[in-house]
């Protein structure tokens, strides 16, 4: 692993942004954040040498806030953060490269430093978490399915705020680690499997606070994070090391790259196989300095996940049901079968129209997955024929679906 700054120019060093790959548009999008003397609202996308602002509107200037990728959907969902003053937000939005729209004023209580991840094993944004008016820390679970969010469960990690979270989507996991709990910083990992929470670790990564996770493809990365409360003269410990986590252990895999910083954010391009890290804060936030130290610099580090010298081919792709009604739109299951078991976690594209696609992910080992599509309206006329288009590497299948009257 060989970590390689890419650019140092783009959107202005911030902490606690948040930061989600667009798998259909094939680029990083990123929202919002504090410069410690402002809150942001701006909207950038990371192409993998440039960035682009493509918004300055939507959700109002926050920090603290989580967004996650709904590759079923292919829109990414933000929830919540820190406004102006001790107002937290407990809104949804939704970004769909045309611009943000709000969907949900309802759902969880208005928080900041929680985390989303999106478990495409069963097609739902996961939260956990963040701290409620009054500083006080969560540890409840919900999950949105496009429509609503529904609390699931109450039990499991500490309450906590400012932990790290990402979906490993080879074994179905939701993999959480560390955060401040009780006035310290945390060190535990935890895994949610769709039903309960189970913890997993104690030892590894030092415990931190505002840290940055993502799931690469074959493994959990974990980058930098926060002591703030390290020894008894407040002096913090800022941390610059990259973390493996494979489902059973923690590994250190490398202590050169970005400078050790907290409130970073990062995001897995899957397209170019890249973890892209983002910003952060190389002091502590209580150093007076502070606003002057931080970064906006740009990193990018390779996968780990091997990927294998043949590509796996796509041999078979079908819809159930393969027709809708145009007037109001529905999902339908597709399947994907490959030609051999995969030799590691493998993306196959799922087109819907020239914008909308969704990723199944086929598990190491396996040969087929499934993955529920959305298909709306504007999406083909009444009495249309649609063609899904599912693409693997070089390989490409079409199934068609009919909309119905």
């Amino acid at each position: 692993m060989l970590w390689t700054q890419k650019q140092d120019v783009g959107p202005a060093g911030r902490v606690a942004s948040a930061m989600a790959y667009d798998a259909a548009r094939r680029r990083v999008v990123l929202f919002g954040g504090n410069s410690l003397q402002a809150l942001l609202g701006d909207t950038w996308r990371w192409d993998g040498e440039d960035w682009t602002q493509v918004a300055d509107t939507g959700p109002s200037p926050r920090s603290g806030h989580a967004v996650a990728y709904d590759d079923g959907r292919s829109v990414l969902v933000l929830f919540g953060g820190h406004s102006s003053g001790d107002a937290l937000n407990g809104d949804t939005w939704r970004w769909d490269d045309e611009g943000w729209t709000q969907v949900a004023d309802t759902g969880p209580a208005p928080r900041t430093g929680h985390q989303l991840a999106f478990d495409s094993a069963r097609a739902q944004v996961v939260l956990f978490g963040g701290e409620i008016p009054g500083a006080d820390a969560r540890g409840d679970t919900w999950e949105w399915d496009g429509e609503a969010w529904t609390q699931v469960e109450d039990i499991g990690p500490a309450p906590r705020a400012n932990h790290a979270m990402a979906f490993d989507s080879g074994r179905a996991r939701v993999v959480l680690f560390g955060g401040k709990v009780e006035g310290a910083a945390a060190g535990d990992t935890w895994e949610w499997d769709g039903t309960s929470w189970t913890q997993v670790a104690d030892f590894g990564p030092s415990p931190c606070m505002a840290g940055a996770m993502t799931f690469d493809g074959s493994s959990t990365l974990l980058f930098g994070g926060i002591d703030p409360f390290a020894d008894a003269n407040g002096s913090p410990n800022l941390f610059g090391l990259t973390w493996e986590w494979d489902g059973e252990h923690w590994v250190e895999r490398q202590d050169i790259g970005p400078a050790p910083r907290w409130g970073h954010a990062v995001a897995f391009d899957s397209h170019r196989r890249q973890v892209v890290l983002f910003g952060g804060g190389a002091v502590g936030p209580a150093d007076p300095s502070a606003p002057e130290h931080l970064l906006g610099d740009t990193w990018e580090v390779p996968g780990t996940a091997v990927v294998p010298q043949t590509m796996a081919k796509l041999v078979g792709f079908s819809i159930n049901p393969d027709s809708l009604s145009g007037g109001t739109g529905g999902a339908t299951t597709a399947e994907v079968v490959l030609d051999a078991p995969a030799q590691a976690p493998t993306s196959v594209l799922v087109f819907v129209g020239p914008r909308h696609a969704a990723t199944v992910t086929v598990p190491q080992g396996s040969q087929s997955a499934q993955v529920l599509v959305d298909v709306f309206p504007a999406d083909a006329p009444i009495g249309a024929t649609l063609a899904l288009e599912a693409r693997c590497g070089d390989s490409t299948r079409t199934a068609m679906l009919h909309m119905t009257e």
